[in-house]
């Protein structure tokens, strides 16, 4: 097995391609369409008046993670986690180790950049929206009305 060698060119090719890679702006995803459940955590925050923005970018690994919600007064983020990426039950393992391994890249991300990160599962959204309602309120110091 021989080892692969690297010549000055080659590295600044490198070089400049991780420099463009992290010089580079994230797209602008806040003009998406939301799912249903994002639409619903943007009618619960509008609710509650708290200003948030969508698709918060952060750099990652010479990339962008995007998480559906930025609370901007109170360094707080919001994932959706719907039952179509985080339901295991009839996919591939792959596709389960991949959503989690993604899920705790944010958690991990989210934490080392200084945000609180509140994750919301469908399920819960949907059964027990009250609860999140309270948990979301009680995260920014409001009170529920």
């Amino acid at each position: 097995m021989s080892k692969k060698r690297y010549n000055k060119n080659s590295i600044k090719k490198m070089k400049d391609k991780l420099k463009g890679a992290q010089s580079s702006s994230p797209r602008n995803r806040s003009n998406r369409p939301m799912t249903y459940l994002e639409q619903i955590i943007a009618d619960m925050l509008d609710g509650l008046s708290i200003e948030y923005e969508r698709e918060k970018a952060i750099p990652f690994q010479n990339k962008w993670r995007y998480f559906d919600f930025h609370l901007i007064e109170h360094g707080i983020l919001i994932e959706v986690d719907g039952t179509y990426w985080h339901d295991t039950q009839g996919k591939p393992s792959y596709v389960i180790l991949m959503a989690k391994k993604n899920d705790y890249q944010k958690n991990w991300l989210a934490k080392k950049e200084g945000y609180k990160l509140i994750r919301i599962k469908e399920k819960q959204l949907k059964e027990e929206y009250d609860t999140v309602v309270e948990n979301i309120s009680s995260a920014v110091g409001k009170e529920c009305r």
